[in-house]
């Protein structure tokens, strides 16, 4: 299961978003008043038609985890080496969420004026400063070891002062390369700023400016935070026809969550029979080898082929045994990349 934390300075709507997305998919959070947690069951209509044709005993969605972290501060990255790590529900995330205010509400007036632009710079700024301090911290720590003979960390080191040079020159490390040893030698570090990022661009009905063009790794969108959570306030039956009125497209969840599986480069596929129909996640490109490991190791280990067809092709085949009447499921094997959809059932050695 990915988990996204979301970030925000005071007043951002960072935490309405966060409700936003528990009362959207009817979760509740668990946690602190510092830090929450919830996990939200991702909405996906494929795999409501397909338990309406199978009737399964249960119906499994994927789901995805959001962390509420505390307000970002010009404190947190000056104390990230020597003191408590503010960023420190976050930083275990496989991407994060900024939220930046583009609204005026008197209730709340925010004291630098509205300026979303500056918001997300000082925000990036403060996870810039973050890794630096990090980097540096361990950095030093390295060159001492060098001093006294201890080689071990040579390579890290190397590694470490390119990233400290793009860092310096406020260059988040997501839009740098690294091959796959510098990857490896840097994951334990949990760079906030190599992290994916996406920002929601939070307005009212008089927005004054517009998201930043997509960059690598880094998505935008636009959300009416105010509006979307007066809508899931609402009994679910009666959203849709408040939506239409208000001419909003697409309800919040369904927004944020299939931005987030963009940018995570994330696709569903399905297994589907009559005691179970269920959506498994993988990263988009993935084989049918590995597709079958993410359902169980065992499948992967055995794997001899799978059976494949399209979710709508299924559908329109009346099930399984339609299909296969018909000749219509291929077999596969382990290299065949899987698609965004497909139903499949794997054959495996036990």
């Amino acid at each position: 299961m990915k988990r996204v934390g979301i970030l925000g300075l005071p007043g951002s709507g960072k935490t309405t978003v966060f409700e936003i997305l528990m009362q959207g998919a009817g979760s509740t959070a668990a946690g602190g008043s510092r830090d929450q947690i919830g996990t939200v069951r991702v909405p996906d209509t494929r795999i409501d038609q397909l338990s309406e044709l199978f009737k399964p005993k249960k119906t499994i969605y994927a789901q995805i985890q959001f962390v509420d972290s505390a307000a970002a501060g010009h404190t947190s990255a000056r104390v990230a080496a020597k003191g408590p790590d503010l960023f420190s529900s976050v930083r275990n995330c496989d991407m994060l969420m900024a939220v930046v205010r583009d609204f005026e509400n008197p209730m709340a007036p925010a004291v630098r004026g509205v300026d979303a632009a500056r918001d997300l710079r000082d925000l990036q700024a403060e996870l810039v400063l973050n890794d630096l301090a990090i980097v540096e911290s361990r950095a030093e720590k390295i060159e001492k070891e060098l001093r006294i003979g201890k080689k071990q960390g040579e390579r890290e080191h190397v590694v470490l002062l390119r990233c400290k040079q793009h860092l310096e020159a406020e260059q988040p490390l997501r839009e740098v390369a690294f091959d796959a040893d510098e990857e490896r030698l840097l994951r334990g570090y949990q760079l906030l700023t190599r992290k994916p990022l996406l920002v929601v661009w939070n307005q009212d009905e008089s927005p004054r400016g517009a998201p930043p063009e997509d960059r690598p790794e880094m998505r935008s969108v636009r959300l009416a935070a105010h509006l979307e959570r007066e809508i899931v306030a609402l009994p679910a039956e009666e959203r849709p026809a408040f939506r239409t009125e208000l001419g909003v497209a697409e309800d919040g969840l369904s927004l944020l969550i299939r931005a987030c599986y963009e940018l995570l480069g994330l696709i569903s596929f399905f297994t589907v029979g009559p005691d179970e129909v269920r959506a498994w996640t993988i990263k988009r490109g993935e084989p049918a080898v590995e597709a079958a490991g993410e359902i169980h190791s065992d499948l992967s280990r055995g794997f001899i082929r799978a059976e494949v067809i399209e979710w709508q092709r299924l559908l329109e085949l009346g099930g399984t045994a339609g299909a296969r009447s018909v000749g219509a499921l291929r077999l596969e094997g382990r290299e065949y990349v899987v698609h965004d959809g497909d139903c499949m059932e794997i054959r495996a050695n036990a």
